[in-house]
Parts: structure tokens; sequence; C-alpha cells
């Protein structure tokens, strides 16, 4: 059985708190990125019940989870000797290579993966990080209601075994999707970046 199968048979069994308990602890740990799939477990969970409160207590978890995940990486981004001077540096330039260079990008990583580290990017950007958190909050909610709209949507057009491998199906080509788009984006702005600084050189030396 895969892991998300293991984890949704053992939230389910420790009842409604249990699941959200158990959906807040992996939405944490992957904010930390450590890539657990929690979209999926929330559309797996959702589909055992169909309902719009269920739907606001997942988002709810997810939400929280997401912002304390990325709180713990912003401590570390501001403890003065947690990160290395060469890795700030590094982050610094990966930053100013993309078009947003602003809090507003920590709402569109939501959606497309684009800054690994998201709660250390914040704090060695030195964002203001109560629009920083907003932005994670605001994107959880409104990707993952998204999310389950999606899924119930199908419930109402499939009978539920169906609507439940379709839901999980979608779910996981859009995540595929976004970060593949992701990756292939950092890896062209590393190779933009890459090319200036020789550039650079090359003018330097003449």
């Amino acid at each position: 059985m895969s892991i998300l199968g293991d984890l949704f048979l053992s939230f389910t069994a420790l009842g409604t708190a249990g699941m959200l308990v158990g959906l807040f602890i992996v939405v944490f740990f992957d904010a930390i990125v450590v890539p657990i799939g929690p979209e999926l477990l929330a559309i797996a969970m959702y589909t055992e019940n169909v309902d719009l409160a269920w739907a606001v207590m997942i988002v709810a978890a997810v939400a929280l989870g997401q912002v304390a995940g990325t709180s713990v990486l912003y401590l570390v981004g501001k403890h003065p000797r947690a990160l290395p001077h060469y890795v700030k540096h590094a982050m610094d330039r990966y930053r100013s290579s993309l078009l947003i260079n602003d809090e507003r990008i920590v709402f569109v990583n939501c959606f497309v993966p684009i800054l690994p580290f998201l709660g250390a990017f914040i704090a060695v950007a030195g964002w203001d990080w109560r629009k920083s958190f907003s932005y994670v909050a605001l994107g959880g909610i409104i990707k993952y209601s998204f999310y389950l709209a999606l899924s119930g949507t199908f419930h109402y057009l499939f009978e539920k075994g169906i609507a439940q491998k379709v839901s999980l199906l979608v779910v996981l080509g859009l995540l595929v999707t976004s970060a593949v788009y992701g990756l292939t984006r950092r890896r062209k702005m590393e190779k933009a970046e890459r090319t200036a600084d020789a550039s650079a050189g090359t003018g330097k030396s003449a």
C-alpha cells in the first residue's frame, strides 16, 4: 500500500479530530520541504464525507499547518548563525532574478513552487512577515478550496468510487504540472544568472 494510503487509514482510525490533526502534521512537514502529498491526503479525506462543514475544517487545518511549517523555516532564516552567509547570498541573488521579487511571490509560490524553503526566503529577503504569512494562508485556502470544490463536482457527476479516483488523478496531474513548471522556471533563471555572471566576468577581464 502507498504511504498516502497508510496515512489515510491511520488518521481515519482516529476519528474526525485525529484526521484533522494528522492532516495538520502532514502539511506542517510538507511546508518544511518534506514532500508528502498533503493535497492528495486532503482529497482522500474529503471524499469520505463530501460536506461543506467538513471541507471548511480541512481547509482550516491546511492553512494552519502551512503557516506553522513556514514559521519554522522563517525562524531558521532569522537566526544570525543558522544559515551560512554564502547561502543567504545565493538566496538573495536567486530572489533578485524573479520577475516578482516582493511578498507577492509568496502567494504565487502556493500554486507554482518557485521558492524552496519559503519561510527562510521570507526571513532572508526581509519581507514584511504579516503580509507574507497572510499570503501563505490565503494561498493555501484558495488552492485547497479549489481542489475540494473540484472533487465535490466529480461526486455529483460520478459514483463515489469513480469520483474519488478521478479527483485524485486530476489533482495529481495538476500537482505534477505545477512542479514541472516550477522546476523548469527555476532552472531557466539559474541558467540566466550564470550567463550574466560569465558575461560580467568577461567584461571585467577585458
